[in-house]
């Protein structure tokens, strides 16, 4: 698990790791970035549920969470329904506070890959929220973001890069960022997965 503060000396090994994953990554660059003070790899051992302190696996509907993956030596956080037998599932990972009040023309990055997705409605979703109190995720204010998100169209097992997503509106406070994934257990069109890795949260200037 990756900590708050990188060094600088870390950086290009860090980036250079972005590019590598447990599935294939597509032929969409990175945007570019500067060093990062706040990023998390997922790189725990495997886990049905994954549990990082200061991360919040919340079942909204349903009772899947979570889990914590690796394949080849790379660890990433899966949303995967197939198995269960919840009609609905929505699942929230949510990050630890991330404070922005220093960030320069702040963003943050990720990667998403999904398998066995037919349809729109078994999706994955990114929100940051400036109030929620680290325990109660549906009370909290969610504002939508725009971001690449692995969905139907994309190539199972091969990563998306969510482009450079700015945080300005959020500049001055302390946020939270959370990723929303629905799907049934029961309804076959909505039991594929979703995986996510390579979060980065940076000063673009």
């Amino acid at each position: 698990m990756k900590k708050i503060i990188i060094k600088s000396a870390f950086l290009l090994a860090l980036f250079a790791g972005l590019l590598t994953s447990c599935v294939q990554d597509d032929d969409t660059a990175l945007p570019e970035t500067r060093v990062p003070f706040f990023t998390e790899d997922f790189d725990i051992p495997a886990s049905t549920i994954l549990a990082i302190p200061g991360w919040t696996n919340y079942a909204e509907a349903g009772t899947i969470r979570w889990s914590a993956r690796t394949f080849s030596g790379d660890g990433y956080a899966q949303f995967n329904t197939f198995g269960g037998t919840d009609a609905v599932n929505v699942g929230w990972l949510v990050s630890p506070a991330i404070d922005i009040t220093e960030g320069q023309n702040p963003k943050f990055t990720f990667r998403s890959a999904q398998n066995f997705v037919t349809s729109a409605n078994n999706k994955l979703e990114v929100f940051v929220s400036t109030d929620y109190n680290g325990t109660d995720v549906s009370t909290a204010t969610w504002t939508k973001m725009n971001a690449i998100v692995a969905n139907q169209n994309t190539v199972g097992y091969v990563y998306v890069n969510a482009g450079a997503i700015d945080l300005s509106p959020f500049q001055g406070g302390i946020i939270h960022i959370g990723f929303k994934a629905t799907g049934s257990g029961s309804n076959t069109a909505l039991d594929g997965l979703f995986q996510v890795d390579g979060l980065h949260v940076y000063s673009s200037k």
